[in-house]
């Protein structure tokens, strides 16, 4: 590295720290690691031929950059403690998994607040990808903090625009439909495997191979109201099959109770105009559940 480069301070030494600090050590950062103490950030350290700093403060202290890769419990506390050693140009960069809200408020502890302050949120397996890996940056610093780190190995998008917590809300919402559909699809395979027919179901999912996910995301929210009531019946129909076989209906449950909903918000609120196209669906739900959200 140049003699320019940036002096990076990097706290905790999990799993995500540890792959970051080797790859950034190897690229020959100066680098300065803090963890709690423990057996196993001592080994990661003398692995690196680094040495801990005596707390996180200490390693924040003239840095240039600060990873956080601790728990997202930790958070709070850890930005805490290297609030007062922050210079105001430092910029900080929360990798943890902590909750928007908690995001927003260790920005607040800071020097010069969120204006230093990103939201980072990992968006991919760091065991895979390792230092490569893609990265959702969000707050007024975010296109700083990607050209800081994109020199460094750091795959990062950086949104224009945003606001601390952004990130961390967005990987929420992601994991609300990727964790959703992890569930839905063990629910259905569970079942099919019970009947005999995991593998025949699998060939019948084949035609979502023909269009590219937002598609199917449009469809879905265009054609939910209308077909609400229909597809409550379907599902009921569904879970009688799967508790038949001895199983729980867990996710076949809530697909049951959002239809059952829509279906009642529906003949409360009947849509403005049909046939809907997504926005105008979405719309009309969001403008739907507040409404019923007030009168509740």
């Amino acid at each position: 590295m140049s003699a320019s480069s940036p002096t990076i301070a990097l706290i905790g030494l999990g799993e995500v720290g540890r792959i970051f600090a080797k790859a950034l050590h190897g690229r020959g950062v100066a680098l300065r690691i803090a963890s709690r103490p423990s057996a196993r950030a001592e080994r990661a350290a003398a692995d690196l031929g680094l040495a801990l700093a005596a707390d996180a403060a200490a390693a924040a202290a003239r840095a240039d950059l600060v990873l956080i890769t601790t728990t997202g419990e930790s958070l709070l506390a850890v930005a805490r403690q290297i609030a007062p050693a922050v210079a105001r140009g430092t910029i900080v960069a929360d990798l943890t998994s902590a909750a928007p809200r908690d995001v927003a408020a260790a920005a607040g502890v800071m020097p010069a607040g969120a204006e230093n302050y990103v939201d980072v949120a990992i968006m991919g397996a760091v065991s895979l990808h390792g230092i490569g890996t893609p990265l959702l940056a969000s707050g007024p610093a975010a296109a700083r903090f990607a050209a800081m780190a994109t020199p460094l190995g750091f795959h990062v998008d950086a949104r224009a625009g945003s606001a601390v917590g952004d990130a961390s809300k967005l990987k929420l919402l992601r994991s609300v439909f990727a964790k959703g559909l992890d569930a839905v699809v063990n629910e259905a395979m569970l079942a099919a495997e019970a009947m005999g027919l995991r593998a025949e179901l699998v060939g019948q999912l084949a035609d979502f191979d023909r269009a590219p996910l937002r598609e199917h995301i449009a469809m879905y929210l265009r054609t939910h109201p209308p077909h609400a009531a229909r597809r409550l019946t379907e599902m009921q129909q569904a879970e009688d099959e799967i508790l038949a076989l001895g199983l729980p209906s867990l996710t076949t449950r809530a697909a049951i109770e959002r239809y059952r909903r829509t279906a009642e918000l529906a003949r409360a609120r009947p849509p403005a105009a049909e046939p809907l196209d997504a926005e105008q669906a979405l719309a009309w739900l969001l403008a739907a559940e507040r409404a019923a959200a007030i009168k509740s």
